[in-house]
């Protein structure tokens, strides 16, 4: 790995707090149709995509799709962070702190719809229960 600007070790940062932010919403989202426990789904790794894809399964018919378009985009936004800060460690591995915040801000877009989309539907019935 070649040393880091400190603009670059800010960009990271940012990335990692965005996407730990998605994963904990992902928890949520799992843990409300499953009454399980968010923070068990939140501490085990690739759990919050993997119980969030099964209760986007439970949504009402009017919003399944929506719910599983958002979660599987969140899961290529993760895909794309993990690779992103993978890639300083080979010898060309050139990713710039620009790529990290464009990262970051697909990720936070995803996770606002998401969101939103959690809000919309908090008094509908048969929609997916909204995260605690």
């Amino acid at each position: 790995m070649r040393r880091l600007t400190d603009e670059t070790v800010m960009a990271v940062g940012r990335l990692t707090l965005a996407a730990t932010e998605l994963e904990y919403l992902l928890a949520g989202i799992g843990a409300s149709q499953a009454d399980d426990d968010r923070a068990a789904i939140f501490a085990a790794a690739d759990e919050p995509l993997r119980t969030a894809r099964r209760s986007a399964q439970h949504a009402s018919p009017d919003h399944r799709d929506e719910f599983t378009g958002l979660i599987e985009a969140a899961a290529t936004y993760l895909a794309q962070g993990r690779t992103a800060v993978r890639a300083m460690w080979f010898e060309n591995g050139l990713v710039s702190a620009a790529t990290f915040d464009e990262i970051s801000s697909l990720i936070l877009r995803c996770r606002d719809r998401l969101q939103a989309l959690l809000d919309e539907l908090d008094g509908t019935p048969a929609a997916l229960p909204r995260s605690r």
